[in-house]
């Protein structure tokens, strides 16, 4: 596993003056303006704004702020507006993949009493002193700010760019979107206090940014961000299995199987762990034989934040020199919960949990969402059964052209600019 995206989530409180300053007494008319001002038809954004008044606003109290407020903005980062067509493309896909699943599987009046007053667009990332990117900030349950919209591809579903930092819409759009749904659906709903023992003492909300994918499964955590707190990790636990395809979750609990430590690798060569030298640099017998060698097994490089390289490797018994130990036939043996942690076991227990807890309160089937958001977002057959390229890779569904060369995104962006009718009235 490599790099996933970063999810920043802050909550706000209620100030003691709030508190105190509202009584019955003051329970009248609200202090907002509520007059419903008509959309100004000049405007070339009037076919979004119509769009998402009708699809957001009215139905569920939501609003889609794609024109950055400097109020509702940290003003401690330089951040830059979206683009408009990148805003189209995003209004579309939250309701395609977001607002039209929930309603499908548990119908408009869970989203009206649940979901965000506010998504607010960012068309750049947010960085932070630490090195880390945010992917989405939440506040208090009622706002959702989307980060980096500019870098918005529907081409690319999933991955990372060149300097790992997550690039796919799943990755930096959606995994937030649920991730931050999940903390307001858990503020409604506690989480059960039998999830919250399953890592006990092993969170540390200090330095998580630069945690190792690979040594965090192998404790029972999905992301690096899952083990900084029990509220953080319930909702990575959710998001990741509604975003993750099968075979990046399967991929997922493998990892977590095995126990993985990091090297240092300061001053040190990294074919220097395949194989010995003596020390005139002179190349020996190789500690694996090359059909032995498997790179998962004797780990990948990675860089930290602070630059240093590392290398993730696989626990198995070694030398006090670090050498690998072989048996007579050559072989070595991994070691599985040396640290008397079942990473995989631990991350099935959650989802186990996250799944009675969706049912128990909403009626909601967790594997019937997952299967509802990624037949959504990849190719499928008339069974419902997923399509793979030539190389076994899902097929991203948004842009996979119809006989006649017609894709799905083009559709969705359909809806916005239907509206350009009715501006020309």
């Amino acid at each position: 596993m490599k790099k996933i995206h970063i999810l920043i989530a802050t909550l706000v409180a209620i100030s003691s003056f709030g508190i105190a300053s509202c009584s019955e007494d003051d329970l009248k008319d609200t202090i907002f303006d509520t007059k419903d001002y008509p959309l100004d038809r000049s405007l070339y954004t009037f076919p979004l704004d119509t769009f998402v008044k009708r699809n957001f606003l009215e139905p569920y109290n939501l609003q889609f702020i794609y024109k950055m407020e400097d109020v509702g903005s940290d003003m401690q980062k330089n951040l830059i507006p979206a683009s408009y067509n990148k805003s189209v493309d995003l209004a579309v896909l939250v309701k395609y993949l977001w607002i039209d699943v929930y309603k499908k599987l548990a119908g408009e009046e869970f989203l009206k009493q649940n979901c965000p007053r506010i998504i607010h667009v960012i068309g750049s990332a947010g960085y932070n002193s630490d090195g880390t990117r945010e992917g989405g900030v939440a506040e208090g349950g009622l706002k959702v700010t989307l980060m980096s919209v500019n870098e918005l591809d529907p081409g690319k579903m999933e991955g990372v760019n060149a300097k790992g930092y997550p690039s796919g819409l799943n990755d930096l759009f959606f995994h937030t979107m649920h991730h931050e749904f999940g903390h307001i659906l858990d503020q409604t709903h506690l989480r059960p206090q039998a999830f919250n023992t399953l890592s006990q003492g092993l969170y540390d909300n200090v330095g998580w940014g630069d945690k190792n994918d690979s040594i965090q499964a192998g404790l029972g955590f999905v992301t690096p961000y899952a083990s900084s707190s029990q509220g953080e990790d319930w909702v990575e636990v959710l998001s990741c299995y509604i975003t993750y395809n099968q075979k990046d979750w399967d991929r997922l609990l493998a990892t977590a199987h095995f126990d993985w430590e990091e090297v240092d690798m300061t001053n040190t060569r990294y074919d220097s762990l395949f194989y010995r030298y003596d020390e005139n640099g002179k190349q020996l017998k190789p500690r694996l034989r090359p059909d032995q060698v498997d790179m998962d097994t004797i780990g990948y490089l990675r860089s930290t934040n602070s630059g240093e390289t590392k290398c993730v490797r696989k626990v198995v018994p070694r030398t006090p020199e670090g050498y690998v130990i072989l048996d007579d036939n050559g072989n070595f043996t991994i070691t599985v919960n040396g640290d008397n942690v079942d990473g995989q076991q631990v991350i099935l227990d959650k989802l186990r949990l996250v799944r009675t807890w969706l049912m128990d309160n909403w009626k909601i089937d967790l594997d019937e969402l997952r299967k509802e958001v990624q037949q959504r977002q990849f190719v499928t057959d008339a069974d419902g059964n997923f399509v793979f390229n030539a190389w076994g890779g899902y097929i991203n569904r948004l842009t996979y052209p119809d006989a006649d060369g017609h894709t799905l995104i083009d559709e969705l962006r359909q809806q916005v600019k239907a509206y350009e009718v009715l501006q020309k009235k």
